[in-house]
């Protein structure tokens, strides 16, 4: 009882501590756009809606778009709520998300009957098997007739090539019906949990499964030639012991099974559908120009954080001065700027933060960050400093305290010299005698 109650206790610890530490939508959008600021004007910030995993560890992916194009993938790890670092790490979370997101929104947009991957599609498989099936006891059954009248052996030859080929087709159908239930489960477990370990396998269920429609609409073009064939050289068969009703009646066992009347319209919407999902693996694999951009707006990002960002430090200095930018502005503003002690320290803010915001603008970043750096040197210093003692109040004060000064000297001296003198007087004239 007691161990299990430990077991218990440690698994709500571990329960509770991922529950804390993992990032939510809005957290991850705050990171990029309001605690940092990845995105560039027009942007809007949106997240995969799975996490993203990597080498066993979850990231939330945040999109930077403009209209329908996204211009920037910002991978943030999950648990420590730190944006990815390692180019590799970052190259693979940026092409997952691009396979996920784009398989799954063309997956949505797709019915379900033509989509790849579905019951649908793998039923369709089955019932081809099965129907074709029929066919080919059919088609054994003319064989059957056409050996007993004795038909010459190219019409025999033909019902044996049609045979062949109705077995390829019953073997092709029953691989298909299987592969794309193992794609299905696949895809299926990549859209509820996507890994960057599962789209190269992902990949390849899609490859051979093109690969496997092509190879079956050749066979089946091959069926359909071979029936067609068949039927004619039955049509002219010159022989005593077959007569036009018992041709006409091999003929009736000689027709394309009812379930291939969706395949034309399925090889079209197939051939569409590959260049379609083609395009999106090939898109992944520009990952590294993604990641190029992600590295340069970390560079911004970095600049951004020094001038705009909240400043812990010039919090602690003054309550007000939550960013470097506010900091400056108060600092240097007409009501201000002329009461600081330290004048060079004011120049040098004056120069440094207007050096900083031109290089931000003009994207020079890394020289943004320095002149940002630099100009809080000059907020701390200038703060420090304080204010300058205002001479003017000051000689006023002075003169205040001269004129006090002067007016108890004067009152002492008349106290000295007149009160005391006439006090002593009279106490003189009271003590002398009278005669």
């Amino acid at each position: 009882m007691k161990n299990k109650l430990i077991y218990l206790t440690l698994l709500f610890l571990i329960l509770t501590t991922t529950f804390v530490q993992a990032i939510s939508t809005d957290e991850a959008i705050t990171l990029t756009t309001t605690q940092n600021n990845y995105l560039l004007n027009g942007e809007t910030a949106s997240v995969a809606k799975e996490l993203i995993q990597y080498k066993g560890t979850k990231y939330i992916v945040v999109a930077a778009t403009k209209g329908n194009t996204v211009n920037c993938y910002i991978p943030i790890n999950n648990s420590t709520k730190e944006i990815a670092k390692l180019d590799l790490e970052i190259r693979e979370l940026i092409k997952t998300t691009i396979i996920y997101t784009k398989m799954n929104e063309l997956n949505q947009s797709i019915s379900t009957a033509n989509w790849p991957l579905t019951h649908s599609t793998k039923n369709m498989f089955y019932d081809l098997s099965k129907e074709f099936n029929t066919t080919k006891s059919n088609v054994l059954t003319v064989k059957t007739e056409l050996e007993r009248i004795k038909s010459d052996a190219q019409v025999i030859t033909k019902t044996n090539n049609l045979e062949t080929k109705i077995n390829e087709i019953i073997k092709k159908s029953d691989e298909l019906f299987n592969k794309i239930e193992e794609g299905r489960e696949y895809e299926q477990n990549f859209f509820n949990s996507p890994d960057s370990n599962k789209i190269l396998t992902y990949e390849e269920y899609y490859k051979n499964y093109f690969s496997l429609i092509l190879n079956y609409k050749t066979i089946y073009n091959e069926f359909e030639t071979n029936l067609n064939e068949l039927i004619q050289s039955i049509a002219t068969l010159e022989n005593e012991d077959i007569t036009i009703d018992e041709k006409r009646s091999l003929q009736s066992f000689l027709v394309t099974p009812t379930s291939t009347r969706k395949l034309p319209n399925f090889f079209g919407t197939t051939d569409e559908l590959r260049t379609t999902i083609e395009s999106v693996f090939n898109s992944s694999k520009n990952s590294e120009n993604y990641a190029t951009t992600l590295k340069s707006r970390e560079v911004r990002n970095s600049a951004w954080v020094e001038m705009y960002a909240r400043n812990e430090t010039l919090l602690k200095i003054d309550k007000s001065f939550e960013t470097l930018e506010i900091a400056a502005n108060a600092i240097l503003s007409n009501e201000n700027i002329n009461q600081w002690s330290d004048e060079d320290a004011v120049d040098a803010l004056t120069a440094n933060w207007n050096s900083a915001k031109s290089r931000f603008n003009n994207a020079e970043y890394e020289k943004a960050k320095d002149y940002a750096i630099k100009a809080q040197k000059n907020v701390e210093q200038i703060i420090t400093e304080g204010i300058k003692i205002n001479e003017d109040k000051t000689n006023d004060y002075i003169m205040i305290i001269v004129g006090v000064l002067i007016v108890a000297l004067i009152g002492l001296f008349a106290y000295e010299n007149i009160y005391l003198k006439k006090k002593k007087k009279k106490q003189e004239d009271y003590n002398e005698p009278n005669y």
